[in-house]
């Protein structure tokens, strides 16, 4: 290999790492394509060669922006496109995310989740909810996400330290005053610290001790349309060691970004990423993820439908 496809192989893994901290798939291909110096007309023959018939046209729109792949056609022409432009592995998949939601799931996910659907004991979620009454349990639809930052650190042993969420909001009606966080804990303490743009409220753990729920009341009342930012650290003293992470989207969010700290003496020998519709339904491995130097597992959705996203590690 010659010093020039070295670097070329270099700038490439260098975009690829840069893609997937931010989670746009259309600019590193369109990045990539630059770089390789492919027209778009001799990507297309290239995939043909592999027994992938891909116009220009899509590849265009795909770089662009204006639309994406999602059938089974065109998700091998991007696993061959990976390796003809000099990407890792999956980079360009991963980017993509699950697939948009189609047929019969497509209104489901398009709008509010039934929230008995996403989680393993509704009965249990429930009670904890009535503790707060049903016109309050509203709250957990309305509001949408512009985005959504979790990120989790993990001591030698596996046992969370805390788990620090950034989210902006949208709301989904008039006068959104509050939004409301329900937390698997069986029966583990939970803390609420670090708040910023919302303030406390109530904090209600059935005699169940599956969930808590968890009222945070925003710093101002939000008309229809309106956005706001929300910080808050959980932690969760006396808790077990986590095998996994789950995050639950009730809407749709314009991106999703899942981060999970681990400890030097605490490394996984696997990492994956997973989304589910509901709980029902088996879950969808998305991805494997590689720790960086900081040891920090890290995934972005973007477009993500309502459901349940995270990580898994062996």
């Amino acid at each position: 290999m010659t010093k020039t496809n070295r670097n070329d192989r270099r700038e490439a893994r260098s975009t690829a790492e840069y893609a997937l901290y931010t989670g746009q798939f259309a600019e590193t291909l369109r990045t990539s394509i630059a770089r390789s110096g492919f027209s778009l007309q001799r990507l297309s023959a290239k995939l043909l060669e592999r027994g992938v018939k891909i116009s220009p046209a899509a590849l265009s729109y795909w770089q662009s922006g204006s639309n994406r792949p999602e059938r089974d056609r065109s998700l091998r022409a991007v696993g061959h496109l990976e390796e003809i432009l000099g990407l890792p592995h999956r980079t360009l998949l991963t980017l993509l995310g699950p697939p948009r939601p189609r047929g019969r799931w497509s209104a489901a996910l398009s709008g509010p989740a039934d929230r008995r659907h996403l989680w393993s004991e509704p009965a249990a979620l429930d009670d904890a909810l009535r503790l707060l009454g049903e016109e309050t349990a509203r709250a957990l639809t309305d509001v949408s996400h512009l985005s959504v930052h979790v990120r989790s650190v993990l001591g030698p042993d596996h046992r969370c330290t805390g788990s620090r969420f950034r989210r902006v909001l949208r709301a989904e009606r008039d006068r959104v005053d509050r939004v409301l966080l329900v937390v698997h804990t069986s029966g583990a303490d939970l803390l609420v610290e670090g708040l910023d743009g919302c303030r406390a409220g109530r904090i209600r753990t059935p005699a169940t001790a599956e969930y808590t729920v968890v009222e945070l009341i925003l710093d101002r009342v939000l008309a229809r349309g309106e956005t706001a930012a929300v910080d808050y650290t959980l932690r969760y003293p006396g808790g077990g060691p986590w095998s996994h992470t789950r995050h639950v989207l009730y809407r749709p969010a314009d991106v999703l970004v899942l981060e999970t700290d681990f400890h030097r003496d605490g490394l996984p020998s696997r990492c994956t990423a997973f989304y589910s519709p509901r709980r029902t339904t088996p879950e969808q491995r998305l991805a494997t993820l590689f720790l960086g130097t900081t040891h920090r597992a890290h995934f972005t959705v973007a477009g993500a439908g309502a459901g349940m996203y995270g990580m898994r590690w062996e």
